[in-house]
């Protein structure tokens, strides 16, 4: 039977596990569980390996010390490492390194002065990157940092420095880009713009360059700025060009002048001026190419512009940059076909005349049609084109045939020109065009036939007349007047006798008196222009006829000849010019001398443009062109009227503080010298009696009295007139307003610079008196009279009121007899008065009486130092005894 299954029995009776029996031998290690990935620990026998150090810092080692007073950039960035950068691949390096340099020079300048060499030849290598905004950053660090500073150097450094970018800008001028090429040519236009003298060693392979470029139509086709720059570019070497053949002269007759050694070593010396020439046939032939090429450009942009509704200011910048090209190429021609001599073997009929006519003449005839094709425009803009034409077949004018273009058909062509540009309503651009056309209207006129500059004559006539003084062609038609005025002067030759011409001559001077007078205030470069021009038509015109020069005598007065006219405000060059004038134009003096006298007169007026307007005038009345009644009148208004500032108050210490006192004596002194020169004395005084008469009767300061008495002693001391009896009482007042001002300062004896200025004003009364006895005994009569204090016989020459005390009047008597018995020359005449001397003296010694009222004792002081003054100079007379006046001897 088989075992049971289950039950309670089943369950108790469970098996108990068996142990395990015991392991032989030693102890076996002990097994631990790990788990994956967990790393295990190093044995207990492992032997540590690991090595232990501290860092060592050293001084001077960390990027930071090493930077410590370098110039770097607000990135910390030295110029070396910036200058390193400006090669990377990136181009964002590339323009980060720019902007940085350009930061680090800013904020230190010294790094360009040392190091400006190392920049060039770095950077000069972006001028040919493919990154736009690199080629820019260069052009910007170029114009305003680094070419500035280039300057500065000598001219060797300079040269050997700009030969390395010449070469990359002339490397760019080929690049395959575009727009690196046309970038090429705006740094060619910088180094000619700031380095104008090394442009010559390159000017043939630039040319050539230019010739390229403006021969690719691709340039044509993109935007219309691209060509303008190009355009401006050749613009600016075209300009070198031609001033280089206008000094071109001077330089062959400085050849002229040297030896084959010294021409050889001028030729080689690269540091000299002279030697940095153009290859002159190279460049013409590179220049006719350019001729050609331009011209088919100006004839597409006309078409295009003409085709254009709205105004395209690209392509109209870009058309007038072609045309004024053009115009420097013919102009470069023109002076290669003046020279008549051979220049190193170059033929002399190769760049002459016939090749003007059959090879430049012929390209040029296509802008006549363009010029049509602006005219039927009303724009201003195509009138400025027109303008640039016009000056170009002007500029050929004097070289072209009939039969190329007829000089009739080119008149016409300026003359509408002329008359539109009134109505235009840009006028700074319109005069800035027209400007350069007036100066070969004088060359046109002298070149055209009758029948044809009648209509160009009458066009620059009105223009000329409508024209505002202080427009920029005011000039411009003013150097026009003067070549056709005086053509002698310009070298521009016109038909002896020609009616066409000299009809418009006083329509042209008539104009030029208004000028002048609105010149003053608003254009005074224009004044000088026009004071030249009419000094130059007074010279070389003798017939004009002054009327319609009248205006110019409001030059000095206006208003009415009330007030100064601008005369006085002028510089003083200007003002030289003016009264040179008036020597050629003496038919206006008799109206010019009253003005010009008030100009005279004005305080403003510089003292040697004063005393110039006198010698002027008195070389006019040699010369005949002016009547010795108005120069006489001139000379006597002058003298009397000058104005001293301070009168006889004044000692002699102040006077020479007195700025125009020695300015009066000099003029004193020209008055008289002149009045010496216009023949006998008497009859010259006879002439101007009437005038001298006047002015003294005007009661002028003691100075203008001096100075009229003064023309009388120079002409005619002794001379009868002087008895007149108001002139007498004039002369008596100016002594004793002469010897009051004296007594004021004056208490016991004379002091020196006072006598001084009283011998100043008693010298002329002095020559008259010694020449007519009898004005002095009437002047001493009149003295007594005021001593006694009987005004009513005398008249004060300076409106003074005289003093009411006796003795100040006897002691100013006093001082008049002291200094007219003091001079030796009067001894005799005094001799004659001695009755009204002895008079003089009975009456101080009357004074000195004690029972005479209101008589202080400080009075009777001064009248007893003043009666034995006269009483010792009476007594020096020799014409009476002493006895005669012992009586009157002082016992008091």
């Amino acid at each position: 039977m088989g075992r049971p299954k289950g039950g309670a029995a089943a369950s108790s009776s469970s098996k108990k596990p068996k142990a395990k029996p015991k392991q032989r031998g030693g102890v076996d290690f002990k097994k631990y569980k790990h788990k994956v990935g967990r790393k295990l620990p190093p044995p207990k026998n492992t032997t540590n390996t690991e090595i232990k150090s501290k860092m060592i810092v050293l001084p001077e080692q960390s990027m930071a010390s090493e930077r410590a007073g370098m110039a770097v950039n607000k990135r910390g960035l030295t110029l070396r490492e910036l200058l390193q950068q400006t090669v990377h691949y990136n181009a964002k390096v590339r323009r980060a390194a720019l902007n940085g340099i350009k930061d680090l020079v800013v904020k230190h300048p010294e790094e360009l002065k040392l190091h400006k060499v190392a920049m060039i030849e770095k950077l000069q290598e972006r001028i040919c990157d493919t990154d736009k905004v690199v080629r820019e950053s260069l052009y910007n660090i170029l114009q305003s940092l680094i070419f500035p500073s280039l300057k500065e150097d000598n001219a060797i450094s300079t040269r050997s420095t700009l030969s390395l970018l010449m070469a990359n800008v002339l490397n760019g001028m080929t690049n395959l880009s575009m727009d690196i090429q046309l970038m090429a040519f705006r740094f060619l236009e910088l180094v000619v713009l700031n380095f104008p003298s090394s442009f010559p060693r390159y000017a043939e392979q630039a040319f050539n360059n230019f010739v390229a470029v403006l021969s690719n139509d691709r340039i044509h086709l993109q935007d219309k700025s691209k060509l303008n720059s190009v355009l401006t570019g050749l613009g600016h070497c075209l300009s070198l060009v031609v001033r280089a053949t206008e000094n071109d002269d001077a330089s062959n007759r400085l050849a002229h002048n040297l030896s084959l050694r010294e021409l050889l070593k001028l030729t080689l010396d690269e540091d000299n001026p002279e030697s940095r020439a153009f290859s002159t046939f190279d460049v013409l032939t590179k220049l006719q190419n350019l001729i050609q090429i331009l011209i088919n450009s100006v004839e597409v942009s006309a078409s295009e512009l003409c085709a254009k509704p709205a105004n395209d200011a690209q392509s109209s910048e870009a058309l007038l940059s072609a045309l004024h090209c053009l115009d420097l190429i013919c102009r470069t021609f023109i002076h290669e076909a003046k020279k008549p001599q051979m220049e190193f073997g170059r033929s002399q009929t190769q760049f002459g005349p016939d090749w003007l006519n059959s090879s430049v003449l012929v390209y040029l005839k296509k802008l006549w049609g363009v010029k049509r094709l602006f005219h039927e425009k009303g724009d201003d803009r195509f009138f400025i084109f027109n303008l640039k034409i016009a000056e170009i077949f002007l500029c050929l004018s004097s070289w072209m045939d009939n039969t190329v273009l007829p000089a009739e058909e080119l008149c016409q062509f300026v003359s509408s020109l002329l008359a539109k540009a009134k109505v235009l309503r840009n006028k700074d651009l319109m005069e800035t065009h027209l400007s350069p056309l007036i100066a070969f209207i004088p060359g046109l006129i002298s070149n055209a036939g009758d029948d044809s500059k009648g209509y160009l004559l009458e066009a620059f006539t009105d223009a000329f007349g409508g024209s505002k003084v202080d427009c920029k062609l005011m000039l411009p038609y003013l150097d026009a007047v003067r070549d056709m005025l005086h053509p002698e002067k310009s070298g521009t030759w016109f038909a002896e006798n020609d009616s066409g011409l000299s009809e418009y001559h006083n329509a042209w001077i008539y104009e030029l008196p208004g000028i002048l007078l609105q010149s003053v205030d608003k254009a005074p470069a224009v004044t000088k222009v026009v004071l030249e021009l009419l000094l130059r038509i007074g010279q070389y015109i003798p017939t004009i006829e002054c009327i319609n020069l009248r205006s110019f005598i409001q030059l000095f007065a206006s208003s009415g000849m009330v007030e100064l006219g601008p005369f006085v405000n002028l510089p003083s060059d200007c003002q030289e010019l003016a009264i040179s004038c008036l020597y050629y134009f003496s038919n206006l003096l008799p109206d010019i001398i009253e003005p010009l006298v008030c100009c005279c007169l004005s305080d403003k007026l510089e003292h040697h443009i004063l005393f110039r307007i006198v010698e002027i005038l008195q070389s006019t009345y040699r010369a005949g062109n002016l009547q010795i009644t108005e120069q006489l009148s001139f000379l006597s208004s002058l003298m009397a009227r000058f104005n001293v500032h301070r009168g006889m108050s004044c000692t002699q210490e102040d006077a020479r503080k007195v700025s125009n006192l020695n300015t009066f004596k000099a003029l004193n002194h020209l008055i008289l010298t002149s009045l010496s020169e216009m023949g006998d004395g008497s009859l010259v005084l006879e002439l101007m009696w009437n005038n001298l008469s006047n002015e003294i009767a005007q009661k002028p300061s003691s100075h203008n009295m001096n100075g009229l008495f003064r023309i009388i002693v120079t002409l005619d001391a002794a001379t009868n007139k002087l008895m007149n009896e108001d002139v007498i009482k004039l002369l008596a007042g100016y002594l004793v307003d002469a010897a009051l001002d004296l007594s004021k300062n004056i208490e016991v004896g004379f002091q020196p610079d006072k006598t001084r200025l009283f011998q100043y004003f008693t010298n002329p009364c002095i020559i008259i008196f010694e020449q007519n006895d009898k004005v002095l005994c009437r002047i001493l009569e009149m003295l007594k009279s005021f001593a006694s204090g009987d005004d009513h016989m005398f008249s004060s020459a300076s409106n003074l009121d005289y003093p009411r005390e006796l003795s100040q009047r006897v002691c100013v008597v006093t001082t008049v007899l002291f200094f007219l018995c003091n001079d030796r020359r009067l001894h005799t005449n005094l001799s004659l008065g001695k009755t009204v001397i002895k008079s003089i003296l009975h009456y101080i010694r009357h004074l000195l009486d004690s029972n005479v009222p209101d008589v202080t004792y400080g009075q009777k002081q001064k009248l007893k130092c003043a009666f034995e003054q006269l009483k010792t100079k009476a007594l020096q007379l020799n014409c009476w005894d002493r006895s005669e006046l012992e009586g009157l001897s002082n016992t008091t």
